[in-house]
């Protein structure tokens, strides 16, 4: 490295800000309605039913405005109730509890949660590259395809190429912006630790008796080092699409695979820092869906995994809680991003939480490309709603706050680098951590919180009453919020 790069000071990257819709002062549009409801109905009820309901309308009325005002871990109590409350009710119909049955018949049982309308299809690659899986939601028309990844690491990289790599990836990005039918990706990567045994027998094998006395105990130091940080890395990259919105509308299911193979075929990695190690399998989704649910068959021979059905990928029995899932005698526990950091960051924010640990750990990025129409006006939203909130705190005589004065400087930038060509994309951040034994559940908790704390100003809260669908949010299996 030449004087020159090493002291270039780092490129920073920002700029996000959470979407928000016109409301009152600080609210939401949905915020804003439920208040507006909260004080006209008292008044409604007062018309028609005398005085007397104000008793019993105005108590009601400000317990719904708190709810709707006060926030805890980012989101307003009433959508937290409301959530407890759905949650609660399928409990009570047994919908967060799952029991498989054997029955002779193949494929009888669906998968459970959000994986029920999914359907595993291997279809035969027109390259010649051979077989391919792609899962099909049968509900919503959508295919998933993933390419299986070797992500290179950008510790020993110097500055400028994991620069480069940056700024191939936000091409991969923009790209994403022109395809119709894309709906969105996302990015997994799933470290598990490893004892480090297969990597001493591996290195053992292969050191050469003639090799200088120097290399090899330099290789034998590494390799006892190993046990204490080792750990198996698996990468994956899936594309969700909806082939019916494609120019040439595809009539039948071969058609429509057909479609989300050319358009995975359109996502080029090469320079974003990534190797592409070949196209998904059936088998290979089958392995990374099963191993999540049952982690002891992650690494269970070709032969064991080919023989099973896509509905025996997933888990005999679960069970959903409130900020933990239980399946097939393991317990995750799936948090989601509440906060985007506020300062500029450099690359390796996020080394914190893709560190090995004593636990296995999933961290998965999604994102929701904008198409060039829909950037548009979603940045003319976002002003107008930032325009609407100073004329009411010019109206109320209410001072501007610094936050206030960033997040609509914010909201001008974007739509000026909008303007300008620069695409728009909605992301989050599913990290969700698993072990076999309840009792470590406690210390991969904090784990995992510890990790966050030190990734450079993310914020995290526990997928509260959606921890089954956090979970297999960071599959391969084309199920993310943003792409529904």
């Amino acid at each position: 490295m030449t004087n020159s790069q090493a002291q270039e000071p780092p490129r920073l990257y920002g700029g996000w800000r959470r979407s928000r819709t016109l409301g009152i002062g600080l609210l939401n549009t949905g915020q804003t309605v439920v208040v507006v409801a909260a004080v006209l109905l008292p008044i409604l009820v007062a018309n028609v039913g005398g005085l007397d309901t104000l008793v019993v309308t105005i108590p009601l009325a400000l317990v719904v405005i708190a709810l709707a005002c006060w926030q805890r871990h980012g989101v307003p109590l009433l959508n937290l109730a409301v959530g407890r409350v759905r949650w609660q009710v399928a409990t009570w119909k047994g919908e967060t509890s799952y029991r498989g049955l054997f029955q002779e018949h193949p494929r009888a049982l669906d998968l459970p949660g959000v994986l029920a309308p999914t359907k595993l299809l291997a279809v035969e690659d027109s390259g010649g590259s051979g077989r391919v899986g792609l899962v099909w939601n049968q509900a919503t028309g959508q295919m998933a395809a993933t390419l299986l990844l070797s992500p290179g690491g950008a510790l020993l990289a110097n500055r400028s190429q994991v620069n480069a790599n940056v700024a191939a990836w936000g091409e991969v990005l923009a790209s994403l912006a022109n395809e119709e039918s894309v709906d969105a990706a996302t990015v997994t990567i799933q470290i598990t630790p490893s004892s480090g045994a297969a990597l001493a027998d591996h290195v053992r094998r292969r050191i050469d008796r003639q090799a200088p006395d120097l290399a090899r105990e330099t290789v034998g130091e590494l390799v006892k080092a190993a046990p204490r940080a080792s750990a198996q890395l698996a990468a994956w990259f899936t594309l969700v699409t909806s082939p019916g919105r494609a120019a040439d509308r595809p009539a039948t299911p071969a058609e429509a695979a057909a479609e989300t193979l050319r358009r995975l075929d359109g996502v080029d990695l090469a320079g974003a820092g990534a190797d592409v190690l070949r196209r998904a399998t059936d088998t290979d989704l089958v392995r990374l869906v099963r191993g999540a649910f049952h982690p002891e068959d992650a690494d269970a021979p070709d032969a064991q995994m080919e023989a099973l059905t896509w509905d025996q990928a997933g888990p005999v029995g679960h069970e959903e809680g409130k900020t933990e899932y239980e399946h097939d005698g393991a317990v995750s526990v799936s948090w989601v991003l509440r906060e985007a950091p506020r300062k500029p960051i450099t690359y390796d924010v996020l080394l914190p939480l893709l560190a090995p640990g004593r636990f296995t750990r999933r961290i998965t990025i999604g994102y929701r490309v904008l198409p060039t129409e829909e950037a548009a006006a979603v940045v003319e939203r976002e002003l107008n709603a930032a325009d609407a909130r100073a004329e009411y705190r010019r109206r109320t005589q209410r001072t501007t706050t610094r936050r206030e004065r960033a997040d609509a400087t914010a909201a001008e930038r974007n739509a000026d680098q909008e303007a300008y060509g620069a695409g728009l994309a909605q992301w989050t951040i599913y990290v969700t951590t698993t072990v076999t034994d309840p009792a470590d559940l406690p210390a991969a908790r904090r784990e995992v919180e510890q990790a966050a704390k030190r990734a450079g100003g993310l914020r995290f809260r526990y997928a509260y009453y959606g921890q089954a669908a956090a979970f297999c949010a960071g599959l391969p299996a084309g199920v993310h919020p943003l792409a529904s």
